[in-house]
């Protein structure tokens, strides 16, 4: 299948699948809105822009993921602890997975 996007008035045609189309589609959309601001600017300055937008919002994302991955370490760590303080020591293969996260929360059910 065939997508042809429209991105400031030149139409690009892709291959891709049927489920690809419509993010495609959408992509192309926001990337028009992005570049259509500020028509005074130059295309060069608007692209530009607009590539600077889209690597913070990527850095953005990163910094989420990362701080979501330590809070799941630091919660993971005190059910351990708590399980430990509790006298029922958790299997060494499960220390510090969310497998014993699991259990806990089935316990506590």
């Amino acid at each position: 299948m065939q997508a042809t996007l429209n991105i400031l008035g030149h139409e690009i045609t892709l291959e891709c699948s049927e489920a690809e189309s419509r993010r495609l589609e959408d992509l192309a959309r926001a990337l028009n809105e992005r570049l259509a601001t500020g028509t005074e600017q130059g295309a060069a300055q608007r692209l530009a822009f607009t590539a600077l937008a889209l690597m913070d919002e990527t850095q953005a994302v990163h910094a989420a993921l990362a701080r979501a991955r330590c809070e799941i370490e630091r919660l993971t760590d005190m059910v351990v602890e708590a399980q430990l303080d509790a006298g029922g020591a958790p299997d060494s293969a499960d220390r510090g997975r969310v497998g014993s996260l699991r259990r806990v929360a089935e316990g506590a059910a």
